[in-house]
């Protein structure tokens, strides 16, 4: 008698969650908070692997998270191709051997991702009214846009007066002039 009792149980429950169980057909708005939820971690992703080739040099890393025709607009140096923030990466780290950046916190919406940042690094050369070895701490934020999954321009903002008054110089010696 217990065997049928515990079947009619478990039948009742199974009836039960099958009658509750949502349609083949998934609500269109949770496909595309979903799909929104994917684009946004992919670009997190990306903005990662940018921040990350800042502090490694693996330039190469670039190609697949960005596109050729990058542009990138800062105080301290704009980029109009990848090509040129993979020299100006190049020269930063010439520039400051021990080079560092660290996201602080960054965020996505469908529009694009931000970062907040903050940089450091050690003079190593000198330059027309500096020696080497003044140091840097700078914190600032970039806005990154996309384009089929790839970074297509960084907008860059951060205090280069207060850089160049921490490595006690007239100019950025990391940027062309």
């Amino acid at each position: 008698m217990r065997f049928f009792t515990n079947v009619g149980v478990v039948a009742i429950v199974l009836t039960a969650l099958t009658a509750c169980a949502p349609d083949a057909k998934e609500d269109p708005a949770v496909i595309a908070m979903r799909t929104t939820a994917d684009v946004e971690a992919a670009m997190l992703a990306a903005v990662d692997t940018l921040i990350g080739v800042w502090d490694t040099k693996e330039l190469d890393k670039l190609d697949a998270i960005a596109v050729a025709d990058y542009k990138r607009t800062a105080p301290d140096q704009n980029a109009g191709s990848l090509d040129e923030l993979k020299a100006f990466i190049a020269q930063t780290h010439e520039t400051y051997p021990d080079f560092s950046i660290m996201n602080d916190g960054s965020a996505a919406s469908p529009d694009g991702a931000f970062v907040q940042w903050t940089a450091t690094g050690t003079f190593a050369g000198e330059g027309e009214q500096t020696t080497g070895g003044n140091a840097f701490k700078v914190s600032g934020i970039s806005r990154y846009q996309f384009a089929d999954g790839k970074i297509v321009s960084e907008f860059v903002a951060f205090d280069s007066a207060a850089v160049l008054a921490q490595i006690q110089a007239s100019s950025m010696p990391h940027a062309e002039e």
